[in-house]
């Protein structure tokens, strides 16, 4: 006997239960950061006598709705989010142009860009099928025009293909993910590792900072809040995203509740006045990156922002205590500079009409 049950909020002990091993898939996270995703938040859980799995998401109804977990954006949008999604011929090309050909509908991912399936039967496509058939019987149920799982990677798009093919859906390729495996005791050696032509910059840019009166430090983001969060804030004025000081206090406060000594704040200061900060979060052998702020002195203090995304945490972690930095989706230029391995990740539509 199996049941699929599709729930219209998140229920952390339970989702907490499938027992994701992901930070960004962790319940506290996902309880924290749902905000990120633009539309009503949705549980998906399949139980079954042989075990369960579940999917975390959002039913996203706007189309100017933040881009990133928004499939009219990504597949549609005249200004392609991901040149990948668009080039891949339009999939699937059965749907149309308009908006409405696509929303409302269900988007199954976790905020910080990560959609694989949890729970012991994550990997099993039989499983995988009969939860996302129930999703899309409760969607057509509510009137929605597409389900969309966006963000998996390369193990669990095979998997999550396989049964969104059967559903009458498909696959393309979406983005990739960004991390840094942790091969070094020193800075030296991960110096040694870089491409040849980029090995003598890190150096040149932490003493370009040195000399400037610049410090990069490790400290407890609870000590530094009020800078945390303005320096955020201005980062995503700069970038023209949607700036909620409020929101972001609750997340910031949230997160260091939640994980305490684990979340790290990398910072560069010049005079005790904070100009770019990464924080970081500790889980397990991962050093995942959260998110990053600069203030406008920042931006006008070059390599300030480096230093404190990938110089700092870099001098920090050893092979001994992390296997890997994870940083996430996009900038793939700068991270590939400073040594990241890319890896592909994958988006998947069933349209409903």
């Amino acid at each position: 006997m199996s049941l699929t049950v599709v729930l219209t909020k998140f229920d952390a002990e339970r989702w907490q239960c499938l027992d994701p091993g992901s930070p960004v898939q962790s319940g506290p996270w996902v309880r924290i950061m749902l905000s990120r995703l633009p539309g009503d938040p949705l549980m998906v859980v399949l139980e079954r006598a042989d075990g369960a799995l579940g999917f975390t998401g959002a039913v996203v109804s706007d189309p100017g709705a933040y881009e990133a977990y928004n499939p009219w954006a990504i597949l549609r949008r005249q200004k392609p989010v991901f040149g990948e999604a668009h080039t891949a011929g339009r999939v699937p090309p059965a749907i149309a142009d308009q908006a409405e050909a696509l929303l409302p509908g269900v988007v199954l991912v976790a905020p910080g860009y990560l959609g694989d399936p949890v729970g012991p039967l994550a990997d099993r496509p039989d499983a995988v099928r009969e939860g996302l058939t129930g999703v899309v019987d409760w969607a057509r149920g509510e009137g929605m025009s597409s389900v969309s799982v966006l963000y998996t990677s390369l193990d669990a798009a095979a998997v999550v293909g396989w049964a969104v093919a059967r559903l009458g859906g498909a696959t393309f390729p979406l983005t990739s993910r960004f991390t840094l495996p942790v091969s070094w005791s020193h800075w030296q050696e991960y110096v040694a590792d870089l491409p040849k032509d980029h090995r003598n910059e890190p150096g040149r840019q932490m003493r370009r900072l040195s000399e400037g009166g610049c410090t990069v430090t490790c400290e407890a983001p609870e000590l530094a809040f009020d800078d945390i969060v303005a320096a955020r804030c201005e980062l995503l004025r700069w970038c023209r995203q949607p700036v909620d000081e409020s929101d972001e206090r609750y997340q910031l406060a949230s997160l260091i509740d939640a994980f305490g000594s684990d979340l790290l704040l990398f910072a560069t200061r010049r005079d005790g006045e904070l100009l770019s900060g990464g924080l970081f979060l500790a889980y397990g052998r991962t050093l995942l990156n959260v998110y990053t702020g600069t203030t406008v002195q920042g931006r006008q203090t070059p390599f300030a922002h480096l230093a404190a995304t990938y110089h700092g945490p870099v001098g920090f972690v050893t092979q001994e205590r992390f296997d890997v930095i994870d940083y996430g989706v996009g900038h793939g230029d700068t991270k590939r500079l400073q040594g990241c391995q890319e890896l592909p990740m994958y988006g998947h539509v069933i349209p409903l009409s």
